[in-house]
């Protein structure tokens, strides 16, 4: 077979490390965001003296750095553990990071991810009286004996350990695994166990029940959406990093920090249409982003955006999501009523009446009400829908749903995700 499957790949134009706009890449440096790292880091430091730290619930909207401030202190607290100079205690920490949308909703799924965790077997462990060797029949434990079998291996090893919780209020028996991490600490020594909560939520807490709040004794820390300047810089330092000198001219750093400052000052929302606009740039074979390509980045990442924040919902959020948008493409409340002023507003009550019927058409079990104005919260906070309260000039009590965006393109990416089309 004489064909070349593979040409050598050209030079990009624009790129030259793509890494760099990934919301997974953590820059050596977090512009505007030197004080929500040193408040973790005040927190998190009683570790270095083989104490117990507090723990740490953090909050903010998509993309105002929660994660990345996270990550880069644990990645500092990791090299300071690593370097007999610096860790004078000879603390022996261990940080597990786990995003609970994705794979991690359950405390089974939490127990078992931090004792598989490579960072709980690490080679200088091996040397100590480790107990719960990584994959050693775990995989046959119900929780109650996975937790057991957690804490001989903190105590054990004598480590402080730091779970990271990213999306925590995603967790379904959050009251449960909350109980459970806290209670470690009573129960031996040493070792000490001590959590980073993170969330959209600031209402996160309001979830659990007393007997969880009692034993958390967290410290909290809000972070505020960025403003246009500052996500200019955080543009300009990646781009420095990532991309060709002269690729991406002032003008065009400008317009993207404004769009995503729109966009609740969201920096995965303004690196995602950096990225976009850099890729149709070079599809035309030029070596500059300019503004018509952000503009037409724009429309294109919203879609993304959208499908990905559909696809990862759970099945019967997407369900709940689907009636809304099949309800409101039919028209919806107001041309029963006569109204225009409701056009495009569906009434919680009809609403939930067609999930009944949807889920029935889709065999399946629809939750109770309470369940689905949780749901419809959820849906809220992601952006998805808006809910406002009825108030005067419509009869009874009621919660006005409207949608984001159109109930045709909602209805597509739900169908596609779901596999109904």
């Amino acid at each position: 077979m004489t064909d070349k499957l593979f040409e050598p790949a050209a030079e990009r134009g624009v790129f030259k490390n793509l890494d760099v706009l990934s919301p997974h890449y953590v820059p050596g440096e977090l512009p505007h965001r030197l004080s929500e790292a040193k408040a973790v880091s005040k927190i998190l430091s009683p570790v270095l003296r083989n104490e117990k730290p507090g723990n740490i619930f953090i909050y903010g909207s998509t993309g105002t750095g929660k994660t990345s401030v996270v990550r880069h202190v644990i990645r500092e607290l990791e090299r300071i553990t690593s370097s007999p100079e610096d860790n004078k205690a000879g603390a022996c920490i261990k940080a597990v990071y786990m995003n609970c949308r994705t794979g991690y909703g359950s405390k089974y799924q939490i127990l078992l991810k931090i004792l598989s965790d490579d960072s709980m077997n690490a080679e200088g462990m091996e040397k100590r009286p480790l107990e719960g060797r990584r994959n050693k029949g775990l995989s046959g434990l119900d929780p109650t004996q996975l937790f057991e079998k957690l804490k001989n291996v903190v105590s054990a090893n004598n480590i402080s350990l730091i779970v990271v919780l990213d999306e925590i209020d995603m967790v379904k028996d959050v009251d449960d695994l909350m109980y459970l991490l806290t209670r470690i600490n009573d129960e031996i020594s040493p070792g000490r166990v001590s959590i980073i909560g993170i969330s959209n939520r600031t209402s996160f807490k309001e979830m659990l029940d007393a007997r969880s709040r009692s034993t958390l004794c967290e410290e909290e820390l809000i972070f505020r959406c960025y403003s246009a300047p500052q996500l200019e810089t955080i543009l300009a330092q990646r781009a420095d990093i990532g991309l060709y000198a002269n690729a991406l001219p002032e003008g065009c750093i400008k317009l993207i920090a404004a769009l995503g400052a729109q966009t609740n000052g969201d920096a995965r929302y303004a690196l995602k249409l950096l990225q976009k606009s850099g890729e149709l740039a070079e599809s035309e074979g030029r070596k500059s982003i300019k503004a018509d390509d952000v503009k037409a980045a724009r429309r294109k990442v919203e879609e993304d955006i959208m499908y990905e924040t559909v696809k990862i919902l759970p099945e019967n959020q997407q369900v709940v999501l689907y009636s809304i948008a099949d309800l409101l493409s039919k028209g919806g409340q107001y041309k029963r009523l006569g109204e225009p002023s409701l056009e495009g507003v569906a009434f919680s009550g009809e609403v939930y009446e067609h999930y009944q019927s949807v889920s029935k058409s889709l065999d399946r079990s629809p939750v109770t009400m309470r369940w689905f104005r949780d749901y419809l919260n959820e849906l809220q906070m992601l952006g998805l829908v808006l809910l406002e309260d009825s108030g005067k000039g419509v009869r009874g009590k009621t919660t006005l749903i409207k949608l984001g965006r159109r109930p045709e393109d909602i209805k597509g990416i739900v169908e596609a995700s779901l596999g109904l089309t």
